[in-house]
């Protein structure tokens, strides 16, 4: 998992990324919500999932390998679930109908977690730092919201390349080993990289201070009219949610 996760934002090659940031976020949240809302228990509200996910990433069309750590990190994250079905209490019951019943839990939380971290992966690929703050900045979002979103954009970046450096450090001082020097470089890890972090946010703070951030309204970077591409793109992400919807509805 060398992915540098940072790296992905704005390097998506889809037709998506040819509409205005605010235009793209939208249409992946329309899709994030599409993922939550559709009844992954079922045949249909999964493929109605995948489906959309599906659509998502061919629309943006992140990196390949950026999509492979995405999806290696949610099996990770989400299979171990299936290691609790023996304790759930539908299959304590006996039975087969137990059993099945038991195993839709995790593989609900499976199939909406992927498909969810990929809807995400595929909307971070499409928008740079610069169009993640014209999108805020060009939708109906308080300004305080939209200052804390970006901080936080920033602020990750930073603590990433930091522990690269950091990891980069400990790597070529025989850090990757397991013997005592190892561990020494571990043990001291929090005494070395926790103050540089605190240092560069205390640096990051007073150049934004220096620059009055805190004190003006954060305005788009430029105006641009939307295109038929706008139109397309948020009219088929709200289809696909519209056809999540209708799946739950019809299990209802």
């Amino acid at each position: 998992m060398r992915t540098a996760w940072h790296d992905a934002w704005g390097s998506a090659t889809g037709p998506a990324s040819r509409a205005l940031p605010g235009s793209r976020l939208v249409a992946g949240t329309l899709v994030f919500a599409a993922c939550m809302v559709a009844p992954v228990a079922t045949a249909a509200g999964a493929a109605c999932a995948v489906g959309a996910t599906a659509a998502w990433l061919a629309a943006c069309r992140p990196p390949g390998r950026f999509v492979v750590a995405t999806l290696v990190l949610g099996l990770a994250l989400f299979l171990p679930y299936f290691l609790l079905a023996p304790l759930i209490p539908d299959a304590a019951g006996g039975g087969a109908g137990g059993w099945s019943e038991a195993v839709l839990v995790p593989w609900s939380i499976l199939v909406r977690g992927l498909c969810a971290m990929l809807a995400c992966a595929a909307t971070v690929s499409c928008l740079g730092a610069g169009d993640l703050h014209e999108a805020m900045a060009s939708l109906p979002i308080p300004s305080i919201v939209t200052r804390i979103l970006i901080q936080m954009v920033h602020q990750t970046s930073t603590l990433a390349h930091e522990s690269r450096r950091m990891a980069s450090a400990m790597a070529v001082r025989g850090a990757t080993g397991g013997g005592a020097a190892a561990r020494r470089v571990v043990g001291s890890l929090p005494r070395v990289w926790l103050p540089r972090v605190v240092d560069r946010a205390e640096r990051v703070a007073a150049a934004m201070d220096l620059r009055g951030y805190c004190d003006g309204e954060v305005e788009p970077v430029r105006a641009r009219r939307a295109t038929a591409v706008d139109g397309v793109v948020v009219a088929l992400a709200a289809v696909l949610l519209a056809a999540a919807i209708a799946a739950r509805s019809g299990v209802s």
